[in-house]
């Protein structure tokens, strides 16, 4: 077990500061005792006592029985308390909302996705998302007072202090306060962040990167972009726009991408890209299962995955060539960045068991060998829900110190 230090001393600002490492040991820990709690905080036992009982009193933590005794009595064990209090996480996508509630456990404890929405004119978006808000809250009976607050997901550039989109492409937002509305209508603390750096903080606090220092999540969906984590941290750039790799530019003689270069990542390994290359195709009349869809134009990515999972040789070369684009900036990241880790995700999960392969094979002959001989490239096992998740999360983490 790792230990977190605590810090000695009596006033209000140091017992604030331990009532979070212990609520943080206890969930990495998920179940210890007092004694643990002591040993790995370095606080005496009277102490933590003290604390634990007032976190107790809030309804934090609880004690959920005994555990193995090394002599003598059985420890009482304790364990964040679910069900208690609450954050709420909201994604936006191009023609979709996906609003999500979790507990403080980590937990999602209800969600609902709404299609078909316009994002691209906020204010007439801010009057669909606060009733959608108010439902989930009134749906699950949650009191505002145990709601630590609200985590919004945008697939755009975030100002580095986290207040306002500066520009978010395809929503068609430039400078766009989001903030503001949300806090005129509730007193709870209100936070924006870029839908690929919500889903790196989502992988760090509960996927696959818990015990990652330095990693990298690329979410390949409408767009393409990247949350990374350099010595533990998320990090930003000077201006706060780390992390575009959807705009690696891997075909030179690629189509012209909306940021205004040609041949983009995003251009040849996004979802409209794929979608977009089989529609032409299909069209011009090849041999594939999808010259059955009655209306082509209406094809989806599930539609493609299906029938690469069936072994249609068009849908599975569609996959497997925007696989190989992934690889080649995959290969650029592992040279540059030197992660132990890189998590695939959103859209790419519905593919990846197909694809993973050809993306293994790209990044193993065109990355430097001693780099790739240490990463991991691997796909989100939680997939779609990871920004709205990562975004619920922002306000969880503060009540652990993080």
């Amino acid at each position: 077990m790792k230990k977190i230090r605590a810090k000695a001393g009596n006033n209000s600002f140091l017992k604030e500061y331990n009532k979070k490492i212990i609520l943080d040991i206890i969930r990495i820990n998920k179940a210890i005792s007092r004694a643990e709690i002591s040993h790995l905080s370095g606080l005496s036992a009277t102490a933590v006592g003290g604390i634990a009982e007032s976190l107790i009193q809030e309804g934090y933590i609880y004690e959920i029985g005994s555990g193995e005794s090394s002599g003598g009595r059985k420890p009482v064990l304790l364990a964040l308390k679910p069900m208690t209090f609450y954050s709420v996480g909201i994604d936006l996508d191009v023609d979709a909302l996906n609003v999500l509630l979790m507990d403080i456990t980590g937990d999602v404890i209800d969600k609902s996705i709404y299609r078909n929405i316009s994002t691209s004119d906020w204010d007439k978006l801010s009057e669909v998302t606060l009733p959608l808000i108010n439902t989930i809250l009134n749906k699950n009976n949650v009191n505002l007072s145990n709601l630590l607050g609200l985590g919004i997901s945008v697939p755009g550039f975030i100002d580095i202090e986290g207040k306002t989109v500066i520009m978010a492409p395809n929503l068609g937002w430039n400078y766009v306060d989001i903030v503001d509305v949300f806090q005129k209508n509730w007193d709870i603390p209100v936070y924006i962040e870029n839908e690929a750096k919500c889903s790196a903080i989502c992988e760090n606090w509960i996927g696959q990167c818990t015990s990652d220092k330095d990693f990298v999540c690329i979410n390949i969906k409408t767009g393409i972009g990247a949350g990374i984590f350099a010595s533990g941290k998320l990090y930003r750039g000077a201006a706060g726009t780390a992390g575009e790799v959807g705009h690696i530019v891997v075909d030179e003689g690629g189509a012209r991408c909306g940021c205004g270069n040609y041949g983009c990542l995003e251009t040849v390994a996004s979802t409209p890209s794929i979608i977009n290359r089989c529609i032409k195709y299909v069209k011009q009349g090849v041999v594939s299962s999808l010259n059955q869809i009655e209306d082509i134009e209406k094809v989806t990515i599930d539609d493609i995955v299906k029938a690469a999972f069936h072994q249609d040789s068009f849908a599975l070369n569609l996959l497997n060539e925007s696989a190989r684009y992934i690889g080649i900036a995959v290969s650029n990241i592992v040279n540059t960045l030197n992660p132990s880790k890189i998590v695939l995700g959103k859209d790419f999960c519905k593919y990846a068991d197909v694809v993973m392969d050809v993306v293994e094979g790209v990044v193993k002959a065109k990355a430097i060998q001693y780099a790739s001989a240490s990463v991991d490239v691997v796909a989100s096992n939680i997939g779609q829900d990871s920004s709205a998740m990562g975004a619920a999360i922002i306000p969880v983490k503060k009540l652990f110190g993080k």
